[in-house]
């Protein structure tokens, strides 16, 4: 369901740098407004080597707002001792091989938020200090986050997403677009002693005033539209895979450094959350390089994608689309398509080599990035809640 192709769990924290600035007109899915509903594509937890810190705020400065999350837990897992695993290979390290199965399963929880109030938590240990700092916070109206907890991800190492709803008190969904949500990864290396951090919006789907009801379906986009509906095509402009680091360089040597690798992390914007059944699609890639020369390909994917570019079309990775050698250019803009379920995404993008400052040294700099989104789909997503 879940794919991830990784040499180890740190190849997943690659982060990146986006090309251009404003992004195309026309989309209903923002991650720079507040909205009812908020995606946070990429959450990863991996013991002391990765953690994810968590932001959401009411940007309702008069009134509290009641918010329903789930924690999508898209790890594979064997079948012979239940151990997180990547690969099948991970399942024969000890006694008899097992299957490298995936899996899909949420986790849920409910946090009131009062007016203008904002609040963190790492992934790895939730928040459970409500009334926050030990007293019974209290916004102008007298609201309190009293009955608020915030769990921990359900197991380490944790691969996938968060999502969080504006609901009433009853937990009915309400057409309320008052939630703004960042995530910050945060990255060690503890064998060269080096930190690293970066950042991106959570993706916000904003509701029609008016057209939300209080049953548990979210139609998201349509003709019977609650939600805004999700963008009809997703727009990468990126690196292209091995190319020669223009800031420093840096020749790119795939077995050692230098390179600029971007990885690309999809999740379906629908979802049934009640009978925790996974959504996916088939991604069509237009990719177009600096002469304005289209590569495609095509590539299925359920319940959560995080793959470099260059894995998406082939595992030999320096033939692929997306690489330097055939696009023959330095960046390139890929263009996703999805049919099936629509498609949230963000991007990350990792520079490492072996010189700084003329000098020989290990670095590893990183950077998320939110994609440009264009129009909506024609087609509604449905969002069930349990």
């Amino acid at each position: 369901m879940r794919q991830v192709r990784w040499a180890s769990w740190m190849g997943v924290v690659a982060m990146a740098v986006a090309l251009g600035s404003a992004g195309p007109a026309g989309a209903d899915i923002t991650s720079d407004r507040a909205a009812a509903i908020v995606k946070y594509p990429w959450v990863l937890v991996a013991g002391d080597t990765a953690d994810t810190v968590i932001q959401l705020s009411n940007t309702d400065r008069l009134a509290p707002i009641d918010v329903h999350c789930f924690y999508v837990n898209s790890n594979y897992h064997c079948s012979n001792n239940g151990e997180v695993c990547l690969s099948a290979e991970e399942c024969c390290l000890t006694g008899p091989c097992g299957i490298c199965l995936p899996g899909w399963n949420e986790t849920d929880f409910h946090i009131r938020l009062t007016p203008s109030q904002p609040i963190a938590w790492r992934a790895s240990e939730g928040l459970t200090e409500f009334p926050l700092d030990g007293v019974d916070f209290r916004g102008p109206d007298g609201s309190s986050n009293a009955g608020s907890r915030i769990p921990p991800v359900p197991e380490d190492p944790f691969i996938g997403e968060l999502k969080c709803i504006a609901v009433d008190p009853e937990g009915n969904p309400v057409d309320r677009n008052v939630l703004k949500g960042e995530a910050t990864l945060e990255t060690t290396f503890d064998a060269v002693d080096i930190f690293d951090v970066a950042e991106y919006n959570a993706i916000g789907i904003q509701a029609i005033e008016g057209a939300v009801n209080d049953d548990n379906l979210l139609v998201i986009g349509g003709e019977e539209a609650e939600y805004n509906g999700c963008p009809n095509v997703t727009i990468l402009n990126h690196f292209t895979e091995f190319v020669q680091d223009p800031a420093t360089g840096d020749s790119c040597d795939p077995e050692v450094s230098g390179c600029i690798e971007t990885q690309l992390i999809l999740v379906p914007c629908s979802q049934d959350l009640l009978r925790q059944i996974p959504a996916g699609a088939v991604v069509q890639y237009l990719v177009y390089n600096e002469f304005e020369q289209r590569f495609s390909t095509s590539r299925p994917m359920q319940c959560q994608q995080a793959l470099p570019l260059s894995l998406i079309d082939t595992t030999q990775r320096q033939r692929s689309i997306f690489s330097a050698g055939v696009l023959g250019t330095v960046v390139a803009q890929t263009r996703l398509t999805p049919i099936g379920s629509g498609l949230l995404a963000v991007a990350i993008e990792s520079h490492d080599g072996a010189t700084f400052d003329g000098v020989e040294d290990f670095r590893f700099d990183s950077a998320a990035f939110n994609v440009h989104f264009q129009g909506d789909r024609p087609d509604a997503d449905v969002m069930v809640l349990p």
